[in-house]
């Protein structure tokens, strides 16, 4: 089993993942998918928002909301594939996600199902923050994982990295423009309105671009975070060469 599988293998469990944030998002889906089926654990793709269609075309989905023919077609493809996924409808070349209680139900149905689910849109940005509305995790997530991109460390707080400006802004008490530091990034993500807002499960915190930036600030960010993270995921790369670089357990 080489490195890279066995560092990603450390994010798949049996029952449901919620991803949040942005930077890399649904980057990590797929590679949760990917790497699912080298090591042959069934993994099916959600989400309670929206993805372009594009994004999500590879996999076949079933488009829907009749749970009976959604799990008999989802069974197939597992049985064919081994990853299957699973959404509403097409409109405007988005998918439109789920419900939560239908992943929560065929959760049910299929508990040792690797069920990977997007919680919340970025607008490609490298960090996003919540309307009171969002994210939309389903009940019975056993594990909700919150991407960063840490190139936000190299960059100040304007419309061109962040989504949601304002919400940012307002929950970090900063004036727009203001650059981002260790300290405010370690805030964002430990506020209880902030990366895992309505989180459920475990929390895993996964970086991304972590070779672009100085290691010292990495370092600095790292040792500010919350106790209530239980991993730290660091990684270089993105999109398709994004790969896992270094896996902490944190507490």
């Amino acid at each position: 089993m080489t490195r890279h599988i066995v560092l990603w293998k450390q994010l798949m469990i049996p029952g449901i993942t919620a991803l949040v944030g942005a930077g890399g998002k649904t980057t990590v889906l797929s590679k949760l998918v990917f790497y699912g089926q080298l090591i042959g654990k069934e993994t099916m793709v959600s989400s309670t928002t929206k993805m372009y269609e594009s994004q999500i075309a590879t996999w076949d989905p079933y488009y829907g909301d009749n749970l009976a023919e959604a799990e008999t077609y989802c069974t197939s493809a597992m049985a064919r594939t081994g990853y299957a996924a699973w959404f509403h409808s097409v409109a405007n070349r988005k998918a439109i996600g789920l419900r939560g209680e239908y992943i929560d139900s065929i959760h049910r149905k299929h508990p040792q199902w690797h069920i990977v689910v997007e919680a919340d849109g970025a607008k490609e940005k490298w960090l996003t923050a919540h309307k009171r509305t969002e994210p939309m995790i389903p009940t019975m997530t056993r594990r909700t994982i919150g991407v960063v991109n840490l190139q936000i460390l190299n960059q100040t707080l304007t419309p061109l990295y962040i989504h949601n400006l304002p919400l940012l802004l307002q929950l970090l008490d900063v004036p727009v423009g203001t650059a981002m530091t260790p300290d405010l990034l370690a805030h964002f993500v430990a506020h209880e309105h902030g990366l895992f807002q309505y989180a459920k499960g475990e929390y895993i915190l996964f970086c991304t671009g972590a070779d672009t930036v100085d290691k010292e600030k990495i370092q600095k960010f790292i040792a500010l975070l919350p106790t209530t993270i239980t991993m730290i995921v660091l990684a270089n790369g993105y999109e398709e060469d994004c790969q896992i670089d270094k896996v902490i357990q944190w507490h």
